[in-house]
């Protein structure tokens, strides 16, 4: 079946249907002048295709979610400027000089951080304490040692599927335990 005199709506159709040809005829059709109407926002050409590619990609995904009874070109361009709009608010990073902040602001920051940092620490020892011996000896050689999983078993003569049951098991108590600390957690690894 030939697609290149379709309509759009008809070749939406057959892409709904699963039709990977139509949607190359739609690809062909709006790649190009997607890209050029994309360049004039972001002025570099391979974030200009991703963005479009990526578009494109979404659109076959969810041809059934379309709703057009013409030319889907507005549609395409709406969706495009929405896409180009959240990349531009993304990579949009608001600075302030250094010499606009109080340094008793930096240092106080500073401070809190400590105190938060040496909170989670004295946590995240008192959790290890509860850990079975052999459970805390093989997370503290994985985590704080930097071992593999092989240099562990081969250490303590296990296998490496008992090391990774208690790396598993030490982790999923670990992450139960201190969701109660979550802020204190997200101010100390971020």
């Amino acid at each position: 079946m030939p697609f290149k005199n379709l309509p759009d709506n008809r070749l939406i159709q057959h892409c709904r249907e699963g039709n990977d040809k139509a949607f190359n005829e739609l690809f062909r059709r709006y790649f190009n002048k997607l890209h050029q109407f994309s360049l004039k926002f972001v002025k570099d050409e391979s974030v200009a295709e991703e963005l479009v590619l990526d578009l494109l990609l979404k659109v076959w995904q969810n041809t059934d979610q379309i709703q057009t009874d013409g030319e889907i070109a507005p549609y395409l361009f709406r969706a495009m400027k929405n896409t180009l709009f959240n990349h531009i608010r993304r990579k949009t990073v608001l600075t302030v000089s250094l010499d606009l902040i109080p340094e008793e602001s930096i240092t106080s920051r500073a401070a809190d951080a400590e105190i938060e940092s040496k909170e989670l620490s004295l946590i995240y020892h008192t959790m290890l304490e509860q850990l079975s011996p052999q459970r805390k000896k093989v997370f503290q050689m994985s985590r704080e040692h930097d071992m593999t999983h092989k240099e562990i078993a081969a250490e303590l003569q296990l296998s490496v599927n008992t090391v990774e049951n208690h790396i598993g098991a030490s982790l999923s108590f670990l992450r139960r335990n201190l969701k109660k600390y979550a802020d204190v957690a997200f101010t100390f690894f971020y």
